[in-house]
């Protein structure tokens, strides 16, 4: 009887040990069953999730969804491709300004675009902004590759539209790209002052550095500096230009000289002076050039007519070195005679050279 009470109460503290051998079959192999259902979602999310992650357009999405949150310039420098001379602000405000109000999307390369090498361009509305190429970054735990971007190409369709920059100016000066002084190893040659081409006769012909940075993602600030002084600065089509330095000591020196070479010209140009005083003044190119150009109002000869000067003006006075300079001279000829008068502009571009402790002409242009 004790047996019986004690069998009992080992089945209601156990249940399972009443139930049929089949439905504790059941129940085990249900149970197994959603332990190898979940397994194999937990795989299956795992195999979703690296497929995902290694699919060329995933990279893309990350890429816009960073410009669309302005921290674009923060993941492009943990991509790796952040500059030297850009900062994360720098790179996060381009795409900012560049992509505000816009729709963001992109699209395969036609031409370039392959399972190996993708390629995509960037769009703002229906502006093509930038080629974006893709490079392999790894292989995921289920071999699927994952993209890592290795160049982003503002040069979509011309060559002119390329975010590279070349910076030209006086051998021996300090560039500096939004702050970051260059490095020499940025020079790739150099080039001969053109408007002194001239001179090698009696000079050093001024020399230029030039400057090539690529790599960047917007247009840069840049200052150029010669012993300390910042030079003047302009962008062409070519690049930025930096140009040699004034020197007001000299130009105060040379003020009257200029202007007296300059007059004597507007002066033989209406036949009221002679073309052996203005040869005197110059040598080279300048004289030969001088003595083939003739009195241009040769129609005042014989006429009474008076004249005068006004409007002076000297400016882009460049210094060289301690043997040559070049500058601007403007100025009215006011011609007056007795039925009626005229006023020449005059517009001239001196190069200078020392010689025997003199200076002279050496080369100079009408402009």
């Amino acid at each position: 009887m004790s047996d019986m009470n004690n069998n009992v109460k080992d089945n209601k503290k156990n249940p399972f040990k009443r139930l049929s051998s089949f439905k504790k079959f059941l129940i085990i192999y249900a149970s197994a069953l959603i332990v190898i259902i979940a397994a194999a979602l937990v795989i299956l999310h795992g195999f979703l999730k690296d497929y995902e992650s290694g699919r060329p357009a995933n990279t893309m999405d990350t890429l816009v969804a960073h410009i669309e949150k302005g921290n674009v310039g923060e993941w492009i420098k943990k991509s790796g491709l952040l500059g030297e001379f850009e900062t994360e602000s720098i790179v996060s405000d381009y795409f900012r300004d560049t992509f505000e109000g816009k729709q963001i999307s992109y699209k395969k390369k036609a031409g370039e675009y392959s399972e190996s090498t993708p390629v995509y361009v960037l769009y703002a509305d229906d502006d093509k902004i930038a080629s974006v190429s893709l490079d392999e970054s790894r292989k995921n735990a289920h071999k699927f590759t994952e993209w890592k971007i290795s160049s982003i190409n503002f040069n979509v369709n011309a060559q002119d539209k390329s975010h590279a920059v070349k910076v030209t100016v006086p051998k021996g000066s300090d560039v500096e790209l939004n702050g970051v002084k260059v490095s020499s190893d940025y020079i790739t040659g150099e080039s001969s002052v053109d408007l002194c081409k001239h001179v090698s006769d009696y000079v050093d012909t001024p020399v230029n550095d030039i400057y090539e940075i690529t790599g960047l993602f917007t247009a840069p600030d840049v200052k150029v500096y010669s012993s300390g002084k910042e030079l003047s600065t302009e962008l062409d089509k070519e690049g930025y230009v930096a140009y040699y330095p004034g020197d007001d000591s000299l130009l105060e020196e040379e003020k009257q000289h200029i202007l007296l070479v300059a007059e004597n010209y507007g002066k033989y140009m209406i036949n009221r002076g002679s073309l052996t005083t203005l040869s005197g003044y110059m040598i080279g190119t300048a004289k030969e050039y001088m003595s083939d150009i003739p009195a241009i109002d040769v129609y005042l000869i014989g006429r009474t007519f008076t004249y005068n000067i006004t409007d002076e003006n000297i400016s882009n006075f460049r210094k060289y070195s301690d043997d040559c300079y070049s500058c601007n001279v403007d100025y009215k000829l006011n011609v007056n005679w007795s039925s009626g008068s005229t006023t020449y502009d005059i517009a001239l571009t001196y190069i200078f050279v020392k010689q025997d402790g003199k200076w002279m002409l050496a080369d100079f242009k009408i402009r």
